[in-house]
């Protein structure tokens, strides 16, 4: 038999109204009654009083220690009715082991034998009632008021619970929180101090407690401070947003923003004021820097505006100081410049200091060579090259010129920005403060910026004065260039008061100035130059009749009693010529030919005389002569070829050539996969020129390779902008000359050129004359193996005109064969062209290299070189050269008729 038997008592429809929560589960899920007894039928007649009495219940009896005790651990009742005798176990043994293991459940005694005594015992002991066995009509309310109790009293430890778990989280959020909270008295001194004070101020808690506020608060706010406290009251308690500045530990003042609260007393007066306070410390700082830098912004934008708008330097340097002083912030702002010898920089413009601090102020600025000591911040600045700042005035470091003027007037802080033109350092940019504070990184480059953009300022003003008089003026000799000289030329002949002598127009070279250049250095050359040209201007009485063509070529005019062929070299060689040059330790004798045109037989204008004595000049050179009359027979042809020679000159500084396109088109398919580039000359005179009327002008004044690397870089970005359009894939053919491979440069201009388009099969092809390879096979090898390993591929044109083809193809990296022109048009009558056609396509296809005919113009050629198996075919059957813009819409159509045309599907 188990130590103890559950039993549930039926309970009437009806229920009893319960107050508690315990007490109406109790009445869901019925009463679990726990009865020491040793009369099972007292046990029942309990569990039927309360059943009668409305209380449904689960009961259990135990009637020895050993079943209490078991009862207690798995039955977990709710209530405990105890007889107070049974046979070996009594209700206050029950009592003392419920009361030390459930301590919660009551305990009433249900007893037929207790007596007063005892009952007052037992309650004493922890029993929350007795009820006599004899008087059963007691027991259901003593359960009821039991159970009220017991729930009464853990809502009671519940709400304490709760209660302490508040106070511990406020402790807790007082204790963690980063923000200071305080509370202060009615004598405004601190009674209470969060430890976050610690971290906010440096302080202890017990360092705060008791101290007032005047200790912490800054003098300069506390009257606002106090003015916030004083107006709360009981009907404004709050006040929010205020920030003051709080010492610290350190010594150093923090910006702290807070909340404040009155305290009420019960009085309805304020008792005392509650505040927190956070640390805003850097959020100022910030929001400082941010002020510093907008102004800064606004600075650089104005002076960035008068870059553009003002023109003049000075007033340009007006209005950066003005715009520093108004906009930027600034108290005080002072340019420098540097004086010509260099060594020390001057006052040159300030604003915002005092007349009588202005006085007081260094009249200038030494500028150390690093050797000694830098005596000014303005000093440092020019000797580094590096912006200068000195942000206490109060320290010695750096040095700063007039320290004790510039305190005395409240100054805290100084920066030095140095200016430079074309390299040179030419002044320094002041700017001093009233604020001491470090410049931040963003704040200097903002200054560099500024101080860069007005040094590139000045030095396009003086660009642009330089520039006025470079397009007069030779920058080497100081002597007018051609345009200037015959324009004075041209006016002193408009004014010659007759019965004037004829002006004579001189020409003259240094002779052997190559020689000069190749054996000590191009500068030596120069040198010399430059001393012939001081010798004219020495000598002749206006400089306005002497002038410098480039290349070594001076002109002159001189009176009809000195221009006879003997008068000339007379002259010059008891002037000019009449000593040797000491130039950097070495002694240069130098001597001159000359040419002569004579005003008006030779020419009535001064660029016609000019010309003519310069043809005159080279026909001298060329005869061996001293000095040579221009003859009009002898030099027609000479003159006709100097003056297109300057013309070309200026064609490329003029955009006046441009390139047109010749499709090369593949046999096989009858696409254009590749074009050739030809130069032509839009000449203001003749209109479009074809090379033949001026490449061997080109050629013999060296300018073909300045021209060829133009060409280069054009067709260059033709070919990427196909490659965009998606025009292609296709390749252009460039001739390149004998002079532009034999320059050290060659191979760099044409990768630097080829770059932009050398995927996709676009690419830059290089078309070379066999006979202009013969001076250095090696060379020209050498270099072609490198752009060939770059994807360019080389032709050699104008096959089987030379004298070492077969030579050449064995040496060469060639890629394709040029057959040229005139063995072309002998077809297909011609056996004889036939044959050799024939036989260099055969050459092409042993070599593994692709053939192309030049010249092809009718369908019975292009037949006749299908059948030879040719590669490509060039000529007027398919188009002749055309410009760039013809020959895209060319290649655009070719583009569309190879794309798949959509299905219909209607």
């Amino acid at each position: 038999m188990p130590p103890f038997k559950a039993t549930v008592a039926a309970c009437p429809h009806h229920s009893i109204q319960c107050q508690t929560g315990v007490s109406r589960n109790l009445e869901l899920h019925g009463l679990r009654v726990l009865i020491v007894e040793d009369v099972s039928v007292d046990s029942e007649l309990a569990v039927h009083q309360l059943a009668r009495g409305g209380i449904r219940c689960v009961h259990i009896r135990a009637d020895s220690e050993p079943s209490f005790r078991a009862a207690l651990a798995r039955f977990k009742p709710h209530i405990i009715l105890s007889d107070f005798s049974l046979p070996g176990f009594d209700g206050l043994a029950a009592l003392k082991i419920a009361t030390a293991e459930a301590p919660d459940v009551p305990f009433i005694f249900l007893s037929g034998t207790i007596g007063e005594e005892r009952a007052i015992e037992a309650l004493r002991r922890g029993a929350v009632d007795y009820v006599l066995k004899t008087n059963p009509a007691r027991l259901v309310p003593a359960v009821r008021r039991a159970l009220r109790e017991v729930s009464e009293r853990a809502r009671r430890r519940l709400a304490e619970r709760q209660i302490r778990e508040s106070e511990q989280r406020l402790r807790d959020i007082v204790d963690t929180s980063q923000d200071w909270i305080w509370e202060l008295g009615s004598q405004q001194q601190f009674v209470f101090s969060s430890e976050s004070v610690r971290g906010i101020l440096g302080a202890s808690v017990p360092e705060v407690i008791g101290c007032g506020l005047d200790t912490f608060v800054h003098e300069a706010d506390r009257e606002a401070f106090a003015a916030a406290l004083q107006g709360l009251s009981a009907g404004q308690r709050t006040v929010t947003g205020i920030v003051t500045r709080w010492k610290h530990a350190s010594g150093e003042f923090r910006w702290l923003e807070g909340n404040l609260l009155a305290l009420i007393g019960p009085d309805g007066h304020v008792s005392g004021y509650r505040g927190t306070h956070r640390d805003i410390t850097e959020r100022k700082h910030q929001q400082e820097r941010i002020l510093r830098l907008t102004r800064m912004l606004q600075m650089q934008s104005g002076i960035n505006a008068a870059v553009v708008r003002i023109r003049e330097r000075d007033a340009l340097l007006r209005e950066a100081c003005r715009l520093a002083l108004q906009v930027g912030g600034y108290d005080h702002v002072m340019i420098s410049l540097v004086d010509p010898g260099g060594g020390r920089a001057v006052p040159w413009y300030r604003l915002g200091m005092t007349g009588a601090a202005e006085v007081r102020t260094a009249e200038s600025y030494p500028i150390s060579d690093g050797t000694e000591s830098d005596t000014s911040l303005i000093g440092r600045a020019l000797r580094t090259g590096e912006i200068t700042v000195a942000t206490d005035l109060t320290k010695s470091e750096p040095p700063v010129s007039g320290r004790e003027q510039l305190l005395a007037e409240g100054f805290k802080s100084v920066v030095a920005l140095p200016f430079s033109v074309n390299g040179a350092r030419v002044g320094v940019l002041s700017l001093a403060s009233r604020e001491s504070d470090q410049l931040s990184d963003e704040e200097l480059l903002l200054l560099q910026d500024m101080i860069a953009n007005l040094s590139f300022a000045l030095q396009y003003r003086q660009k642009e004065t330089t520039a006025q008089y470079l397009a007069y003026f030779d920058a080497l000799t100081g002597l007018a260039k051609r345009p200037f000289f015959c324009e004075r030329l041209d006016e002193a002949l408009r004014n010659r008061v007759e019965p004037e002598g004829a002006p004579t127009v001189v020409a003259f070279d240094v002779m052997h100035l190559s020689n000069v250049n190749d054996t000590f250095g191009r500068h030596v050359g120069d040198l010399l130059l430059q001393r012939v040209a001081e010798q004219l201007k020495r000598h002749l009485e206006d400089d306005t009749r002497v002038g410098y063509l480039g290349g070594g070529t001076f002109v002159l005019v001189l009176p009809q009693d000195e221009s006879s062929a003997e008068g000339v070299t007379t002259f010059l060689e008891t002037t000019v010529f009449r000593d040797v040059f000491k130039i950097e330790g070495r002694t240069i004798r130098a001597s001159f030919k000359s040419g002569i045109a004579r005003y008006p037989l030779d020419g009535e204008d001064a660029s016609t005389l000019t010309q003519r004595a310069e043809a005159a000049l080279k026909r001298a050179k060329d005869s061996g002569e001293p000095y040579l009359h221009y003859q009009v027979e002898v030099h027609s042809e000479l003159a006709e070829r100097l003056a297109l020679e300057h013309s070309l000159r200026g064609a490329l500084d003029e955009h006046q050539f441009v390139l047109h396109y010749q499709p090369q088109v593949n046999i096989s398919t009858g696409r254009i996969d590749a074009v050739e580039a030809l130069l032509r000359w839009n000449d203001p005179q003749s209109g479009l020129t074809l090379p033949g009327r001026f490449l061997h002008v080109l050629e013999s004044s060296g300018m073909i390779v300045a021209v060829g690397d133009w060409v280069l870089r054009k067709a260059a970005e033709d070919c990427q902008r196909w490659s965009r359009a998606g025009l292609g894939p296709i390749r252009i053919a460039v001739n390149v000359s004998a002079q532009q491979i034999r320059r050290r440069t060659f191979v760099e201009n044409c990768l630097a050129a080829a770059a932009v388009c050398t995927t996709g099969g676009y690419g830059l092809d290089l078309e070379i004359t066999e006979t202009g390879l013969l001076h250095d096979v090696e060379g020209a090898s050498r270099k072609l193996r490198e752009l060939r390993s770059a994807g360019m591929r080389v032709a050699i044109d104008d096959f089987g005109t030379g004298y070492s083809s077969l030579g050449l193809l064995s040496k060469l990296p060639v890629d394709l064969l040029k057959i040229d022109r005139t063995f072309i048009s002998g077809l297909p009558e011609d056996p004889a062209s036939g044959t050799l056609v024939s036989s260099i396509i055969g050459l092409a296809s042993a070599f593994n290299l692709i053939a192309i005919a030049e010249g092809v113009e009718t369908e019975e050629q292009l037949e006749l070189l299908r059948k030879l198996r040719c590669n490509y075919s060039q000529g007027f059957l398919h188009s002749r050269p055309v410009p760039v813009e013809q020959l895209e819409q060319m290649l655009a159509q070719q583009a569309q008729a190879r794309r798949p045309k959509r299905r219909d599907l209607n």
